[in-house]
């Protein structure tokens, strides 16, 4: 085997392996702050529903008395500045953000992943041209917007 062959390998396989790394990068960034923005809408959702509840826990008595209702307003302000449950929904709201993004975008990740960590030459070139294919079908059609139906003027009304 010639230098030259050996030279122009390593640089396919190093081209690949960036290729891998670059496309598993750009899925778990995207992932990361979809579930940062879920982490945030999940929090206050479920902030708002546990206030509403508490705001009608402390509307309604049974029965008409003053030192209960005295007792329930206490115990709606005192909810209302409880901020337990703020990080446990915050953290639920990420992971459910992060790997529904990262399940949607699975088709990237896995061809990255193969290209990076594959043994052989193979798979790896293999999955670096199928991400490159992968790459320029969503180029052309949510880039440019080549093969997306007209929303505004369907065809058919």
């Amino acid at each position: 085997m010639s230098v030259v062959s050996k030279i122009g390998s390593g640089i396919a396989t190093g081209l690949t392996r960036v290729t891998g790394l670059a496309a598993i990068g750009m899925s778990c960034y995207n992932a990361h702050v979809i579930g940062k923005l879920d982490a945030d809408t999940f929090t206050q959702s479920k902030e708002a529903d546990r206030v509403c509840d508490a705001a009608h826990n402390s509307i309604y008595l049974e029965q008409p008395n003053t030192t209960m209702s005295k007792m329930k307003n206490e115990i709606f302000k005192f909810q209302l500045e409880n901020n337990f449950f703020m990080p446990i929904n915050s953290v639920r709201g990420y992971l459910s953000g992060f790997f529904s993004n990262l399940a949607n975008n699975i088709v990237p990740f896995g061809l990255g992943l193969a290209a990076l960590v594959a043994k052989g030459k193979f798979i790896p070139r293999t999955s670096a041209l199928g991400l490159a294919i992968y790459g320029g079908y969503k180029l052309l059609r949510e880039g440019f917007g080549i093969g997306r139906p007209d929303r505004l003027n369907p065809p058919y009304k």
